[in-house]
């Protein structure tokens, strides 16, 4: 009887809490910009990475790359 009642509590729960299914067409254009603009900037990121053309850090007193500050 306590896992029924605690099985219709949660339910009950995700019915009234709902989710992001109600979004119309200008909300989910705008989230879908920001997930495209996002991986654009980690792609840039990566590619860097991959050439070892990323900025140093100015964290440490000894940089990695001769000759740029």
């Amino acid at each position: 009887m306590k896992k029924l009642l605690l099985l219709l509590i949660l339910c009950a729960a995700s019915a009234v809490g709902g989710c992001s299914l109600n979004q119309d067409s200008k909300e989910r254009q705008r989230r879908m910009a920001n997930i495209s603009d996002l991986q654009m900037r980690m792609l840039v990121d990566d590619w860097d990475h991959i050439w070892l053309m990323e900025r140093n850090s100015r964290l440490t007193q000894w940089h990695p790359m001769v000759g740029t500050e």
